[in-house]
């Protein structure tokens, strides 16, 4: 199943402001920023190799910066911009 998973972008800002405030950004020293409506995985780097059950996966939303493009990842999970997923153990029938 596919299943594309959309942020609920209030909830980043939300968590943002109480955690982030309104520093600017350390790169530029600007204070415009975009937060991204896409949910993105993060996982360990294997050589380019997809590699199942090497570890846990991140769901992170990009928050850029407007004037550099700096970017920093939130946990989309922890700010709550999704809802954990319940994911059932498979049983091995093997």
């Amino acid at each position: 199943m596919n299943e594309n998973k959309k942020a609920n972008v209030q909830k980043v800002i939300d968590h943002l402001n109480s955690k982030w405030g309104k520093r600017p950004c350390p790169m530029c020293g600007e204070n415009s920023w975009t937060v991204s409506d896409t949910v993105y995985e993060l996982r360990e780097f294997h050589g380019g190799n997809m590699v199942l059950g090497s570890g846990p996966i991140y769901p992170i939303v990009p928050v850029s910066c407007n004037n550099c493009g700096n970017s920093v990842m939130i946990n989309a999970i922890q700010s709550g911009a999704i809802e954990k997923p319940n994911v059932e153990p498979k049983e091995n029938n093997g």
